[in-house]
């Protein structure tokens, strides 16, 4: 019987110790080598190993045979757009995307901010050859891209200035410019060539922690374009919000 409990709590530590595996990934680094995850997780390289063969043979890692470092594999993407899906923000939202992606048709999507970044959680692209690809999953800083500027608008005030410090980029002014007309564009901040237009969705306690946006090729968009799609997306942003609880 005391065999069968001691077995029982190795086994619970082990399953503890590879869930500490992937949490060191979502610190944000894509890539770790196995002296890096066994100091992460404060474990020998061999007894780290053999976790890393285990979670490598269910798909939830994988080795790269060119540089020998480890990465998240497409199990954990699996899963994460099953609970992506199960989100209630991302079920109201997406009529609203799909009219967004009919009128201008450019890919529209959603940012949900998770700490100091940002993670998309839902996209439809457009359907033109040049167009702007963005990953389910994908992680980006708060401080670059007009969804990431929207998310900081919104931030506590202590915590925005925080994060200006770090990155001077962003601006108080700009922050206030976001709260004021209600949107923000960015023209090749966080990648070259690629014009975003983003506004929040408020949920039922006020605050915002999702970001509604349009993301196309620079050289298509004209200045009147931008107000067109601005407009559009000021509209999208208070009828999602509507559906959250917010009192508009």
């Amino acid at each position: 019987m005391g065999g069968g409990i001691l077995a029982q709590e190795y086994n619970v530590r082990a399953v503890d110790r590879a869930l500490q595996i992937l949490d060191l990934f979502a610190e944000g680094n894509s890539s770790f080598t196995l002296t890096e995850i066994a100091k992460g997780i404060d474990l020998s390289p061999s007894t780290t190993l053999r976790l890393l063969n285990t979670l490598e043979k269910r798909n939830y890692i994988y080795r790269s045979s060119e540089n020998l470092k480890y990465y998240l594999g497409f199990r954990l993407a699996q899963i994460s757009n099953v609970a992506f899906r199960n989100l209630d923000v991302i079920r109201v939202a997406r009529p609203y995307l799909e009219y967004l992606n009919k009128l201008f048709n450019e890919s529209t999507g959603l940012y949900i901010r998770k700490g100091d970044h940002r993670i998309c959680v839902d996209r439809i692209e457009g359907t033109r050859n040049l167009r702007s690809v963005v990953q389910i999953g994908s992680r980006q800083v708060l401080t670059r891209g007009a969804s990431g500027r929207v998310l900081l608008a919104y931030l506590p005030e202590e915590r925005a200035r925080l994060l200006l410090e770090n990155d001077p980029f962003v601006t108080v002014e700009s922050l206030e410019k976001v709260r004021s007309q209600g949107f923000a564009v960015s023209r090749a901040e966080r990648e070259p060539g690629v014009l975003s237009v983003a506004a929040p969705i408020f949920n039922s306690r006020g605050t915002v922690e999702t970001a509604v946006f349009v993301t196309m090729p620079l050289m298509r968009v004209e200045e009147e374009r931008i107000e067109e799609i601005s407009d559009e997306i000021l509209k999208v942003s208070r009828g999602i919000s509507r559906e959250m609880g917010y009192c508009i």
